[in-house]
């Protein structure tokens, strides 16, 4: 096998091993979190998923021991931002939209206004048909 091809054999095996493991991590669950149970709701996350991908290769030789190298890279980022969540209560169905918190500390803040603003919008409905 000529050098080059080797360093594209390489380059290939790397790349293809390092996509192969962000798509594990990028599943169908990835987008549809785990759903959570509070105040009588089911509020499940809905995220926007990123992939970043990327990989390198070089043909290097060694002069002073007449050998060639082709050391190779890549690397990956699976980044996951919670955009909305489905909030179920009994027969209701609400989905709330939030800003992506810049922290992943926020999540539990954002949990807290999900809820708050489910109970408001479902309590709105209530009193509309009541009134109706």
């Amino acid at each position: 096998m000529r050098n080059d091809e080797m360093n594209n054999s390489t380059l290939l095996k790397v790349l293809a091993f390092t996509a192969e493991k962000t798509l594990q991590l990028a599943t169908a669950n990835s987008i549809l979190g785990e759903p959570i149970v509070s105040e009588g709701m089911t509020i499940v996350p809905i995220s926007k998923v990123s992939i970043g991908f990327a990989g390198g290769g070089a043909d290097v030789a060694d002069a002073g021991k007449k050998t060639r190298q082709n050391p190779a890279g890549a690397g990956a980022k699976v980044d996951k931002t919670p955009m909305n969540f489905l909030v179920i209560r009994g027969n209701e169905v609400q989905v709330i939209g939030v800003d992506a918190p810049e922290k992943p500390a926020a999540m539990v803040g954002i949990i807290n206004t999900v809820v708050d603003k489910a109970k408001e919008l479902m309590s709105s409905k209530a009193e509309n048909a009541i009134e109706e």
